[in-house]
Formats: C-alpha cells, sequence, structure tokens
C-alpha cells in the first residue's frame, strides 16, 4: 500500500472524504496529515528493530584506518547485538562505551583481539586498527522506513506514491490520533487502538521462538561460549 492509500483511510475515517492526492496538495487537512505522516512513520520505526529495517555492514580493515563511516542509511545499531568477526568462532569486537575507558585504553596501548569499537563523532571507532583483509560485521537498523516507486529506500515521505516499508494499518491508525490530539479533540480510544495494533505487530514481527531441548545452538539462548581452555 502507497503512503497515499494509509493517509486516505485516515482521512476518510476523519473527515469521511478521500482525496485524490496528499503530499501534492495545499488543502488544508492533507497537508496537516502529510506532516503527521512522516511523525508517525519515524515513530514507528523506532519503536522495534523490525527485521523489515535490519540490514548488515561488513567492514575490512585495510591495517591502518582507525575510524570508519556509518552506513548511509544507519539509524541505530540492533538491540543486543556486537560487532562480529567472521573469523573468530569465540568473540568479536569488544564494546566499549565508557569514553573515560576508552582514553585509557589508547593511552595505555593495551591489545584487544580482535579489537575493540565505539560510536565516536557519528563514526566507528576502533582500536586497534584492524588487520588488513579482517572484517567487521554488524547487524544495523536502516533510517529508511519507506520507498520510492522505483524502490530506493528513503527516510521520509514526500511522494503520494512513496510506499511504506511497515505495516500500513500501523500508519493509518497513528495518523488518526495524532490528528485528533493536534485538533484538541478526544482520542483516547485513538491511541489506545493504535498502542494495540503496534504490539500486536511487534510480537508477529520476527515469528514464534521454539526452543528444542538439547538443540545446542547456545546463540538462541542469548547466549555465549565460554573460554575453552584454562585461565592464568
Amino acid at each position: 500500500m502507497t503512503a497515499l492509500s494509509a493517509c486516505q483511510d485516515a482521512i476518510a475515517r476523519l473527515v469521511a472524504r478521500r482525496p485524490n492526492s496528499v503530499f501534492a496538495s495545499d488543502d488544508e487537512i492533507c497537508v496537516e496529515i502529510a506532516s503527521l505522516a512522516n511523525e508517525a512513520a519515524t515513530d514507528i520505526a523506532k519503536a522495534c528493530d523490525w527485521q523489515a529495517l535490519i540490514e548488515y555492514n561488513p567492514i575490512t580493515g585495510d591495517g591502518a584506518s582507525l575510524e570508519y563511516p556509518l552506513p548511509a542509511d544507519y539509524d541505530r545499531m540492533v538491540q543486543a547485538t556486537e560487532i562480529y568477526d567472521p573469523s573468530n568462532w569465540c568473540w568479536g569486537y569488544e564494546h566499549i562505551t565508557d569514553y573515560g575507558q576508552w582514553t585509557l585504553l589508547e593511552a595505555q596501548g593495551f591489545t584487544i583481539t580482535p579489537g575493540a569499537w565505539m560510536i565516536r563523532g557519528n563514526k566507528f571507532q576502533f582500536y586497534p586498527a584492524p588487520a588488513s583483509g579482517a572484517v567487521a560485521t554488524f547487524p544495523y537498523v536502516s533510517r529508511y522506513w519507506a520507498t520510492s516507486a522505483g524502490g530506493a529506500g528513503k527516510g521520509v515521505f514526500d511522494r503520494d506514491d512513496d510506499l511504506f516499508v511497515l505495516d500500513d494499518r500501523l500508519l493509518t491508525l497513528a495518523l488518526i490520533w495524532r490528528w485528533k490530539s493536534m485538533k484538541g479533540m478526544d482520542y483516547q480510544e485513538d491511541i489506545k487502538n493504535s498502542d494495540i495494533a503496534l504490539s500486536q505487530a511487534m510480537t508477529r514481527d520476527r515469528g514464534a521462538r521454539t526452543i528444542r531441548k538439547g538443540y545446542g545452538r547456545l546463540s538462541s539462548l542469548n547466549t555465549r561460549l565460554a573460554w575453552p581452555w584454562s585461565l592464568g
């Protein structure tokens, strides 16, 4: 369904008419709904790590560079994931979140295999520099929650034939309560319906998890393999 269709459905329920165009119209309600559509779509996209928005990005080291750009459509890391080294079965890159710890790491020249990473200055920072040919791969959530009619990803609706990557019904329901709220109307029942639909969509998004006894894939239980040799 196009963004136009989702907006038309919302307008039909609000004022009982379906304009032929929304994003190219200067009709008051169309201008309002077009603006609200981008706000609503952004909030829906940020509500969950939707599988439709998850992308994988490999960074290939050159042996010297300490920083690498974020993907053009990068919004955020997938929750509870790391940057992985495909050649190392035991562990990946260590995630450092404390700037003081990072500064100490650089000052002391500690060696971590395959390395440590953090996001700073809207770039991936690594220490030490990934070896030439070494790969650091990670899943991330794309900010392109829409596509053009030609299939190009985008993070804004600006044409009637743009497509919403996620569930169009979520967009319609979110538009209804947002427009009523903007107009000072009672929207409590509408926001309740919107929240229920959002919760249901989030639950369905990745399917039910099946746990098999003795399956052996510890990653399915959100656990990590222990160091297999003695310490010290």
